[in-house]
């Protein structure tokens, strides 16, 4: 496995988060595990919410969903679980959008678009895990 320091993508000012991941590239399809941890406010630059950079571009024109999971404030509020996407429209350098389960409707979704890291009192980091696999550029 190779290593690589994943990124939030559609950050608004200072990212608070740290990164971590793990990758295989081995004929021609990407298999990777990325954590982002929240130690600081972040917040997203538009209603689409976070992305995250890929350790080897996708192929595009096609769509791609991977398994997510969010561990709530402080780190245990509960786990919510998810999705990244890349479009086929997207350019194959990231996931376009970092999703989870809602409680108001069992199958909706909502955009990752803020993380509390330390604010408003927090003492532990939300903590995104990211993992699955795609076919490379």
């Amino acid at each position: 496995m190779t290593s690589w320091t994943p990124k939030l993508t559609n950050v608004v000012g200072t990212d608070g988060t740290n990164g971590t991941g793990e990758y295989i590239d081995a004929g021609g399809v990407v298999t990777f595990t990325a954590q982002i941890v929240a130690k600081k406010e972040t917040s997203a630059a538009s209603s689409a919410g976070f992305g995250l950079k890929l350790p080897v571009p996708a192929k595009t024109g096609k769509r791609v969903v991977f398994q997510l999971e969010l561990d709530g404030r402080d780190a245990d509020g509960g786990v919510w679980s998810g999705g990244g996407v890349i479009y086929a429209g997207g350019d194959g350098t990231q996931i376009d959008r970092l999703r989870v389960t809602t409680d108001s409707n069992g199958a909706a979704l909502s955009n990752i678009g803020y993380l509390y890291g330390d604010a408003e009192g927090a003492a532990e980091a939300e903590i995104i895990t990211v993992s699955g696999s795609y076919i490379r550029a």
